[in-house]
């Protein structure tokens, strides 16, 4: 899983935002010791202006590298977007993407999610994490 690999085939939305740290909601799982997949998103109570902003990481936590498949989805009130990827994970290495979306007064109740997972013939890790939007 090289990093533009990624970032080549995923639409990034919106502009970096800085919300305080614990604002933020984050899942790490290993379900596949092998792997570690982690997910962030923020604000946890995303109001109208705020950017929503979601992280996904993905660690070959071991000394080999391995053939896996990873996908990621990104979903908003009003959007989504997906990919999946077969690679040649090298030890150690860790592929990371961002998203983000605006609140905006005409954004839609509803969830903002991430999700991310990793498998190979050993097993799937995977993390999903999200926020709900109720317009004030």
């Amino acid at each position: 899983m090289r990093r533009t690999s990624l970032a080549t085939l995923l639409t990034i939305v919106g502009l970096a935002v800085c919300a305080p740290a614990g604002d933020a909601y984050t899942v790490s799982r290993t379900q596949n010791p092998q792997f570690r997949v982690t997910v962030t998103i923020r604000p946890r109570h995303p109001e109208v202006g705020d950017r929503v902003v979601a992280t996904v990481r993905i660690v070959n936590r071991t000394p080999y590298k391995h053939r896996a498949e990873w996908e990621v989805t990104w979903q908003t009130p009003t959007d989504g977007i997906g990919a999946a990827q077969v690679d040649v994970v090298e030890p150690g290495v860790i592929t990371s993407a961002t998203y983000r979306a605006r609140v905006r007064a005409s954004t839609p109740a509803g969830r903002y999610r991430i999700f991310a997972s990793v498998r190979d013939r050993r097993g799937r890790t995977y993390a999903a994490a999200h926020v709900s939007y109720t317009p004030g």
